[in-house]
């Protein structure tokens, strides 16, 4: 069986899947998913409401500013496998090495490469990422790639559809392409997992089955992504799917309010058929023109007096599932109640609610996303000479003893909220008695509240060791100011007590008594 064959095997086998995902990308942002056969020359689906694009967009890019930062700071650090905590001088250089590939992995497409793999988990709910030996990676949409997972869910095989481009008059490519495109021939590439020798095993062939290249792979250079897996499946559920009900209500609703809106718009003319009035005296003139009618036999045929209540109910049900909409994908501005009594109170407890919505498939993301990246990355590097080679041996041997952690937590999806509990903190300790204010960790306090406003700590809080050093060395200047000053009093002290003992010599001398008289009585008044 070619890769071809097989590729149509599993594409066939879910069918379910692409139609639920297609219904969702129908209602939120078509061009994630289009229709099944479409192409550059055919229209994509128009939904009536755009709140369900607006909260994919919202909600994507506020998981990508958690995924990573916009700080400088890398979403990711090294540390010891065994969990224990590496010297100071091993930590240090760790720390410089992940900023070397994080600024090696931030130059390239990596942001908008994962905000759209990230709008195509929302609302589709599956995405692939492939990275490049350039640094560079591209995401394949869901009808573009298969997938087998094992019972754990862990990905044994994939398969991507790749176009290579062809002269446009070759006509050895004009038929049998899977999805075939004008002026391009398919390829279909295969990584299949060995768990035996712990391997990827890499084949390309084109749509005849003629092999293309081979290879084998370490560390696989893709991400296989899933919104939410349950056990059993090969392919995830979506957000959208979550909430289909009420994206569907939505639009119903919505549908229904311009329909009234457009119905309770529209008017008619009437001509009293008995009066002496006719239609072709007002159909004929020009605004603004005399004719001659007779007032009651002219008057305005309009629905719109008729479905005032229709269309105001029909409002109201958009406005209430605008807000449950908006509330699903995060978006406050649409959560939150309108009203005089909305109090600021009431929008952080709404904003703290909406947060955990996200707890496990955020989580599940930043594991299944960041490290797969990082790890490829990392041997990008190390087969590009850009690192050291022996750290190949302490990642991705056996018995390594480095690993990769995934920094980037829930809290991250609210750096407003953080930054006010920081301010409350920092108010709640300067009120504690002095014993307790010394107990508290203010480095650490720092640290917290200049990440939260998206700074590097670094440049701003000082090292423990360089505190210790410049105190070291205050001490030191202190001491020896002291010692000046004490010598410089002695000194003082010496000089004193010989210039009074040169004095009373001296007035012990008769020469200089006989003469100290002489002038005490030439001062005297006559």
């Amino acid at each position: 069986m070619n890769l071809l064959t097989r590729f149509q095997t599993l594409d066939g086998n879910r069918s379910g899947k692409m139609f639920r995902s297609r219904s969702c990308s129908a209602l939120t942002i078509p061009m994630l998913l289009p229709p099944e056969g479409w192409d550059d020359d055919r229209a994509l689906p128009q939904p009536y409401s755009s709140v369900s694009s607006r909260g994919v967009t919202s909600l994507s890019s506020r998981i990508l500013s958690a995924l990573i930062p916009l700080n400088d700071a890398p979403f990711f650090q090294f540390g010891m496998v065994d969990g224990s905590e590496a010297p100071h001088e091993v930590d240090a250089y760790l720390e410089t090495l992940s900023y070397q590939v994080y600024r090696k992995l931030i130059s390239t497409n990596l942001r908008e490469t994962v905000y759209q793999a990230l709008q195509s988990l929302i609302v589709v709910g599956d995405s692939l990422i492939i990275m490049d030996t350039d640094y560079f990676f591209t995401t394949y949409r869901l009808d573009q790639y298969v997938v087998q997972r094992d019972v754990m869910g862990e990905v044994m095989e994939v398969l991507h559809l790749e176009y290579e481009s062809i002269d446009p008059d070759d006509i050895r490519y004009q038929g049998g392409d899977i999805e075939y495109r004008d002026g391009f021939r398919t390829l279909v590439c295969q990584y299949l997992y060995n768990k035996e020798h712990n391997i990827w095993h890499y084949s390309k062939e084109d749509s005849h089955g003629n092999v293309e290249s081979t290879g084998e792979y370490l560390v696989c250079p893709f991400a296989v992504l899933r919104w939410t897996g349950m056990t059993g499946e090969n392919y995830g559920r979506s957000h959208c799917e979550d909430i289909l009900g009420d994206i569907l209500s939505l639009e119903a609703f919505t549908k229904a309010q311009i329909e009234g809106l457009a119905a309770a718009s529209t008017f008619w003319i009437g001509i009293d058929p008995s009066g002496v009035t006719e239609v072709d005296d007002i159909a004929a003139k020009r605004n603004g023109s005399f004719v001659s009618a007779r007032q009651p036999d002219v008057f305005t045929i309009s629905p719109a007096a008729t479905m005032v209540s229709q269309v105001q109910a029909a409002g109201n049900a958009v406005e209430a599932m605008r807000r449950e909409v908006g509330q699903a994908f995060l978006s406050t501005g649409q959560a939150i109640p309108s009203g005089d009594r909305v109090t600021a109170t009431a929008v952080r407890m709404i904003g703290s609610e909406l947060e955990t919505i996200l707890g496990g498939a955020f989580s599940s993301i930043a594991r299944t996303l960041m490290e797969p990246l990082v790890k490829r990355c990392l041997v990008q590097m190390l087969d590009s000479g850009l690192l050291d080679p022996t750290l190949g041996e302490q990642f991705f041997d056996e018995d390594s003893t480095l690993s990769v952690d995934i920094i980037t937590g829930l809290q991250a999806l609210s750096r407003d909220t953080d930054l006010q509990k920081l301010m409350q903190m920092g108010d709640m300790v300067r009120n504690l008695p002095p014993e307790a204010i010394a107990t508290f960790k203010w480095d650490a306090y720092a640290s917290q509240l200049i990440s939260s406003l998206g700074f590097d700590p670094r440049m701003w809080v000082k090292d423990p060791e360089v505190i210790k050093q410049e105190q070291a060395e205050m001490q030191q200047q202190q001491m020896q100011t002291q010692t000046k000053g004490a010598m410089g009093n002695a000194a003082a002290n010496a000089a004193g007590q010989a210039a009074g003992s040169m004095a009373s010599n001296a007035l012990q001398d008769p020469a200089i008594q006989e003469q100290a008289m002489q002038m005490m009585q030439q001062g005297m008044p006559q």
